[in-house]
């Protein structure tokens, strides 16, 4: 029996990860019956083809897809992530272009309901997602929370954006939680995905589950200019989440003395209470923002009692 020693499997677990398809080469002729699918991380159960995927090591990935039966390109590790999965997630258009040409399936699942292409849209990679795309990939497959690729772009990109709507993309999707992908662009504060989602339709002052509208996610990332823009389209500045905190509370919560005095200058109650008679001086006390409060009182924020019986500066440590 062929039997692979343990130096053996190291050597060529490290010839993967260096890209030295001389060492493979030996393997193969020393062991013309074993495959490449039986040499795997311990751990994480990664094929020596995952490992040359995600590191784009392009001549040992061909080596082992033109030398060996190409029947298991969509063998899955231990988190369920194929080949094409890691070429994708670390921005490797050569070897996906190679997978995809052996059969590697554009819409297999890793674990968590991942696909390749949503996997390529959390790294902004045109090219990448545009090989997936020509290869069919879909657009509005689900991950287990409800995210799809339109819900990853909008955190960075308008180029594939407008890519993915080119294939029908479910611009009005909302995660499970009911964000979005309006939510998610104005947090992270991409103006340009704000821009572009507003001009399709999507309504400015929607509400996910928790009551947070977009307006609401821009004060919470401290964007000034997606809180201009979305304000000039009728966003709503007196809107509350479902805690009856508004943006000022918001803004105090985050310590964003920035986006305080933006607020103050459109003339934002420093004074708001939400249902609980909390006031954003309470919200900047009890996360300890000690120059938040300073600010707020500097704009007339007053000393009141919660509905607890607390004044803001009894949250503070003392």
């Amino acid at each position: 029996m062929n039997v692979v020693t343990s130096q053996e499997k190291s050597n060529v677990l490290h010839a993967a990860q260096i890209g030295d398809v001389s060492a493979i080469e030996i393997f193969h002729k020393n062991h013309p019956d074993v495959h490449w699918r039986e040499i795997r991380h311990d751990k994480l159960g990664d094929t020596i083809l995952h490992i040359s995927a995600r590191l784009g090591h392009i001549e040992f990935v061909k080596y082992l897809l033109r030398n060996y039966s190409c029947d298991a390109v969509n063998f899955q590790n231990k988190d369920c992530k194929t080949p094409l999965h890691e070429a994708a997630q670390f921005s490797q258009a050569n070897a996906i272009k190679i997978l995809l040409r052996y059969g590697a399936d554009v819409n297999v699942l890793k674990r968590a309901d991942w696909t390749p292409l949503m996997l390529a849209c959390t790294k902004d990679d045109y090219e990448c997602v545009q090989l997936l795309l020509e290869a069919d990939a879909l657009v509005n497959v689900k991950n287990k929370d409800g995210w799809t690729a339109l819900h990853l772009i909008s955190r960075v990109g308008d180029d594939i954006l407008r890519s993915l709507c080119k294939r029908n993309l479910d611009v009005f999707a909302n995660t499970n939680n009911g964000r979005s992908a309006l939510h998610i662009a104005c947090l992270h504060g991409n103006l340009d995905v704000v821009a572009r989602l507003v001009e399709l339709g999507l309504d400015v002052n929607v509400r996910d589950t928790c009551g947070s509208t977009p307006l609401h996610e821009a004060v919470l990332g401290g964007h000034v200019r997606v809180c201009d823009y979305l304000l000039k389209c009728n966003a709503d500045l007196c809107s509350v989440n479902g805690l009856g905190f508004g943006v000022m509370h918001l803004a105090a919560s985050v310590g964003d003395l920035t986006m305080i005095w933006y607020l103050y200058s459109l003339s934002v109650d420093v004074n708001a209470r939400n249902r609980n008679k909390l006031t954003p001086l309470h919200c900047a006390a009890c996360k300890q923002h000690t120059d938040t409060v300073r600010t707020l009182i500097q704009l007339g924020a007053l000393e009141t009692v919660d509905d607890f019986g607390r004044l803001p500066s009894d949250y503070l440590d003392k």
